[in-house]
């Protein structure tokens, strides 16, 4: 489990924990927003080993209530899917932190995270208005 305090987050509520030693980074949306979006129904995941831009459409999440397309926070490859998601994309409900994950990338620049991004205090004060 990782502490919370090491996750950053975006203004459209996707989190993401650094994985130094790999010079990676795991990511998913945040349970504020999974609770948002109501019973997840179907995710669109990013392919693997591909690269992917800031910017660029990384993955898309359905609901009962819409579908929401994610863009990419960071540059780098996917190196990893959480393939349990094609199955079961309700783990994103159930616990979007550990087992809703969505993909891990190897990325170019991992002092972005600190750069572009907010830490869980400045995350849950925007949520708070």
């Amino acid at each position: 489990m990782v502490d919370a305090n090491q996750r950053f987050f975006s203004p459209q509520h996707i989190w993401l924990t650094p994985i130094y030693e790999r010079n990676e980074v795991r990511l998913g949306i945040s349970e504020f927003f999974q609770d948002q979006l109501g019973e997840i129904t179907h995710v669109h995941l990013p392919k693997l080993g591909q690269n992917y831009r800031i910017g660029d459409s990384l993955f898309v999440i359905e609901s009962m209530k819409s579908a929401t397309e994610f863009y990419s926070l960071m540059t780098g490859a996917v190196s990893v899917v959480n393939l349990s998601l094609i199955d079961t994309p309700q783990l994103i409900n159930q616990d979007p932190f550990e087992t809703g994950w969505l993909c891990q990338m190897k990325v170019n620049n991992l002092a972005h995270l600190t750069e572009t991004l907010m830490t869980l205090t400045a995350y849950e004060a925007m949520l708070d208005g």
